[in-house]
């Protein structure tokens, strides 16, 4: 096997077992795929797109870099499996398997962007950092707060059912049922004021 020869067999070798190891890395640690939120698999990240937070905009891949992690390894893997075939077993010559190689390395990247953009992460929804703020949400308490103690809140948000814990913002008990806003979230813990008296109604 000649250094040319190497050379392909070594992409091709590389770029698909990178290809695996990061859809298996994203499926089992990023959660499933597309599914419907800022979690799940971020494909674009390691080309600059949306940010760690997935605060990104819009949520249809359009500022994901065609530069990332998928689309390298995919052209490694078409690039050294086409080489490799062109040069090693059908005898072309060294120049031109690298031309026809690289064209058909940019090919196989090319659709694999497509895929990501158009595919996997046009199913994903990132939202935007006002959509997670808890400050006015309507809630009802489901666990009595007492007079400078904790309870609990339920509420939904994003068509599920929420509770967290909570706290009076005037340190003031609140009964189970009541409903209330809240004014605050800070530390894990919601305060909350009874919506009669935010609305100004006693």
């Amino acid at each position: 096997m000649d250094p040319l020869e190497t050379v392909f067999v070594f992409c091709f070798v590389f770029g698909v077992a990178m290809s695996v190891i990061s859809l298996a890395f994203g499926v089992f640690h990023g959660g499933a795929l597309g599914d419907g939120n800022h979690g799940g698999l971020h494909l674009g990240d390691a080309g600059g797109g949306h940010d760690a937070g997935g605060a990104g905009q819009g949520g249809n891949g359009q500022d994901v870099s065609p530069l990332n992690l998928q689309t390298i390894t995919a052209f490694l893997a078409f690039f050294g499996g086409s080489g490799w075939v062109l040069y090693g077993s059908a005898g072309l010559g060294a120049a031109l398997a690298l031309i026809v190689a690289t064209v058909v390395g940019f090919g196989g990247g090319a659709v694999v962007f497509l895929f990501l953009v158009k595919v996997l992460l046009a199913g994903q929804r990132f939202m935007d950092p006002a959509e997670s703020r808890m400050e006015g949400t309507v809630a009802q308490v489901t666990m009595a707060i007492h007079a400078g103690g904790t309870g609990e809140i339920g509420f939904s948000r994003d068509g599920a059912r929420r509770s967290e814990g909570a706290r009076s913002v005037d340190g003031q008990p609140i009964e189970v049922g009541t409903e209330v806003v809240i004014v605050r979230y800070e530390r894990g813990l919601a305060y909350v004021e009874p919506w009669a008296s935010y609305a100004g109604e006693d």
